[in-house]
């Protein structure tokens, strides 16, 4: 019987001289993603996402735009089956913070041109979410 697991985790877009970007961070494993994490017991999955962008880059004042969707999988840790949800949520940078990368999570985190950004993400499905969010927020925030 499979281990259940909840995750939460934001794609963000910024203007930055009237041009989109995207943040990225290179995982443990050295794949370009998002950022997400576990949701906490009691935490609900946008304020989870929230949290998690926080504590790998540092970014505090981000907007939250709209729901992107979620994905379920299996995979296996340290032999035991676990089935995971991840909760993906659109968000704004409102500011010109500066990252401040959690090195101990992930390796590192940048900016990237959506077409760049659509090139780099490696997981499965991962290419088609970011599509999406990105055409939200094209759509949304000019």
């Amino acid at each position: 019987m499979a281990e259940v697991e909840f995750s939460a985790g934001g794609v963000v877009m910024k203007w930055e001289d009237r041009k989109p970007y995207v943040l990225l961070i290179k995982d443990s494993y050295g794949r370009w993603t998002w950022p997400k994490g576990k949701i906490d017991k009691e935490e609900s999955p946008e304020n989870a996402a929230t949290r998690e962008i926080e504590e790998e880059v540092g970014l505090k004042n981000i907007e939250l735009i709209d729901k992107i969707g979620k994905t379920q999988y299996f995979y296996q840790l340290k032999g035991k089956l676990i089935f995971k949800t991840v909760y993906l949520y659109l968000f704004r940078l409102n500011s010109n913070e500066e990252l401040k990368i959690l090195h101990k999570e992930i390796e590192d985190g940048a900016w990237f041109e959506p077409g760049e950004a659509l090139r780099k993400v490696e997981y499965k499905g991962a290419r088609d979410f970011l599509k999406k969010g990105i055409g939200i927020f094209l759509k949304t925030t000019q």
